[in-house]
């Protein structure tokens, strides 16, 4: 029988790695900050007609829109926090780079806590290093 189990995916910090997750991460940051400069531009226009012509309106729209910065806030933060991480990552360490999805065979008489134990791929700069088993 077949069953999945994840598989930690971990990559060897390199400067090229390094320098990647810096730039996914201020590539994001700029798309946040296109965001929210498109949605600054809508809702003023939106805003200035709801204010002629539904003062309820305008202030619903308004306390929407306060949200939707704030979740927009929230995101920069994060990426802000997960840029800080990037720039203090250390060469030839270990970085969890995520969670894959695995298959392992099991028979009868095999140790199920064994076979569904942590495996973990270890690769630098995309290249498989080493696969391990826990």
């Amino acid at each position: 029988m077949i069953l999945k189990r994840q598989v930690v995916l971990k990559a060897i910090v390199t400067e090229k790695l390094k320098e990647s997750l810096i730039a996914e991460v201020r590539e994001a940051m700029g798309e946040v900050d296109d965001a929210q400069s498109e949605l600054d531009r809508q809702s003023r226009r939106v805003m200035l007609e709801l204010q002629r012509t539904d003062l309820n309106r305008a202030m619903a729209f308004r306390q929407q829109l306060d949200i939707e910065k704030k979740k927009q806030d929230d995101v920069k933060k994060d990426l802000q926090e997960r840029l800080a991480e990037y720039q203090g990552l250390e060469m030839d360490t270990e970085f969890v780079r995520g969670l894959l999805e695995g298959s392992v065979e099991i028979q009868q008489g095999d140790n199920l806590i064994e076979k569904m134990g942590r495996a973990e791929i270890i690769v630098k700069d995309d290249i498989v290093q080493e696969i391990r088993f826990a």
